[in-house]
């Protein structure tokens, strides 16, 4: 557990979350920060690649030909084209615009030229690299050169990831359309993840989920730049969400934020984890790109089907459930009625308590350079 400054009483100032210079400043605040980028198991092979945009800028990841994973900004040297698009694999990576060639290494290999033309030596020209990490297999970026590794930045995050779920590194990729799925929220990115990080709205705002969990035992410990919180079921095979085989299913959730736009999570019920990350594109609007995996062998014959009812309620119901709240919250952000809001916080109510919000918020205003 970490230990805590004494407590603030009050919530961020409702700017934090409406003004367009707040996220002018946080755009460089997460550039230069650990982003999701995507998963090893999307990068099996030499030469297969994925690509990512964080913001205005756009990033490819390629395993090369001595089996790392490296990390490059996608546009060539020569005049600033994009190199890549989308997933697959490629055995070197050609310019589309002038068939400038480089290797998975980013090492420029070739260009047209004739004898006598007049062009840049090869071996002063290569890709721009980013720096890549990880946890467990989840791959990350930083286009800041001297951030801190994750294992300093995040110190203990990977072993209680990986001692909370040891199965973890047999999980295979899904894709997003699963139950840490992708989409748009019109709201702020702090709202999504203040939402994500307090169970004090689940018995008034989800009582399906309710009802399948037990949430006044729901933990949450806090760590440096990130939390954990232990969410058990009510161990009912039938509930008003989806059913859980008992025997075969996760029957305790399990969810990690690492700061400062990443959620990891074992929900209850079909064996798997995702990880999502958060992307403000406006102050009233987020993305929220998920990556799901799951076992690679069915636990039980009836998996598969569970897992499509679990998928379908989150589709349908919890997720639409946090959508309209953080919607809301978004709208009455804008109210000139309201500036600033309360915490509520309950070191033996953890149900109840907003005490890992408020630690999202006070890393958030450090980071930030802030002190309100």
């Amino acid at each position: 557990m970490l230990d805590t400054p004494p407590a603030r009483t009050r919530t961020l100032a409702a700017r934090y979350y409406t003004d367009a210079r707040i996220l002018d400043r946080e755009k460089e605040l997460l550039l230069n920060s650990w982003q999701l980028a995507g998963h090893a198991g999307q990068l099996a092979n030499p030469g297969d690649f994925i690509t990512l945009s964080l913001f205005d800028q756009n990033i490819f990841l390629v395993k090369d030909r001595a089996g790392e994973i490296r990390a490059f900004y996608n546009v060539c040297p020569h005049r600033g084209h994009q190199l890549v698009t989308g997933s697959g694999n490629k055995a070197v990576l050609t310019c589309p615009y002038h068939a400038w060639t480089f290797g998975l290494d980013g090492a420029l290999r070739g260009m047209q030229k004739r004898g006598n033309t007049d062009a840049p030596d090869r071996s002063t020209i290569g890709l721009s690299e980013i720096r890549v990490d990880r946890i467990v297999d989840f791959l990350f970026v930083n286009l800041d050169p001297d951030a801190q590794p994750m294992a300093e930045f995040a110190p203990g995050l990977e072993a209680q990831i990986l001692a909370c779920v040891p199965d973890l590194p047999n999980l295979v990729v899904e894709g997003d359309a699963a139950y840490g799925h992708t989409y748009s929220c019109k709201s702020n990115w702090k709202v999504m993840l203040d939402n994500y990080l307090e169970c004090h709205h689940c018995g008034p705002a989800h009582h399906s989920f309710d009802d399948m969990m037990d949430i006044a035992q729901s933990k949450f410990d806090l760590h440096q730049n990130y939390t954990y919180q232990n969410a058990p079921t009510a161990m009912k095979a039938d509930n008003a969400a989806f059913p859980l085989d008992l025997e075969h299913d996760v029957t305790t959730g399990q969810f990690w934020f690492l700061f400062p736009n990443t959620i990891f999570g074992q929900f209850p019920g079909a064996q798997g984890f995702y990880a999502s990350r958060f992307d403000p594109v406006t102050p009233d609007l987020t993305e929220r790109e998920s990556l799901s995996l799951t076992t690679a062998v069915p636990t039980d014959p009836d998996m598969a089907e569970r897992a499509g009812l679990r998928t379908k309620w989150s589709t349908d119901v919890v997720t639409i459930e946090d959508r309209d709240l953080c919607e809301n919250v978004q709208k009455g952000l804008h109210q000139r009625g309201y500036t600033q809001g309360w915490y509520v916080t309950d070191p033996d109510a953890h149900d109840i308590s907003e005490h890992a919000m408020r630690h999202f918020h006070d890393i958030y205003l450090s980071a930030m350079g802030e002190t309100e």
